[in-house]
C-alpha cells in the first residue's frame, strides 16, 4: 500500500485570466501566485469595487496597494470569486449583475454579493445558481 505523497507544485505567478478552464484547472491554479494586473481584470469582469474586493479577499487595502503579486491563498479566492461569476454569467447573460446586487429572501435578506466573504458563501452561491439555472425555485 502506498502513502499518499502530496503533488509538488513550482511557485509561478498568474498574470493573465485563461480563457477557458478545464475540471481541475482552478486546483491546480490555485498553487500559483496571482499579478495585480490579474486580479484588476477580476475585478472589472464581476463589477465589484476595490473596497468590496477587499472585503472578500484575506488582504488589507494596504497590502492591495503596495503588492504587484500575491501569495496562492490570494489567488485561491479570486479564483472561487471569478468562478461564481464565469457560472453565473453563463447561466444568465447580464442579468446576473443586478441578480448579485438584489436583497434575496431566500439568502437571508441579504445580497448575493455578500456572500462572496467565505468559501460557505460562495459554495450558498454556487449550488444557488445551478438550481436557477435548472429552475427549481425553492
Amino acid at each position: 500500500m502506498s502513502q499518499y505523497k502530496p503533488t509538488e507544485h513550482k511557485h509561478q505567478v498568474l498574470h493573465e485570466p485563461a480563457a477557458t478552464y478545464v475540471p481541475g484547472s482552478y486546483y491546480k491554479l490555485a498553487f500559483s501566485g496571482i499579478s495585480k494586473n490579474y486580479l484588476k481584470q477580476v475585478l472589472r469582469f464581476c463589477h465589484l469595487s476595490v473596497s468590496e474586493f477587499i472585503q472578500a479577499i484575506p488582504i488589507s487595502l494596504d497590502t492591495y496597494k503596495k503588492n504587484s503579486e500575491f501569495k496562492p491563498h490570494v489567488t485561491e479566492k479570486v479564483l472561487e470569486i471569478e468562478e461564481v461569476y464565469k457560472k453565473g454569467l453563463e447561466a444568465f447573460g447580464e442579468n446576473f449583475y443586478p441578480w448579485m446586487e438584489t436583497v434575496n429572501p431566500a439568502m437571508g435578506n441579504i445580497k448575493p454579493k455578500e456572500l462572496l466573504r467565505n468559501s460557505f458563501g460562495i459554495r450558498i452561491l454556487l449550488d444557488e445558481i445551478g438550481r436557477l439555472e435548472h429552475g427549481i425555485l425553492a
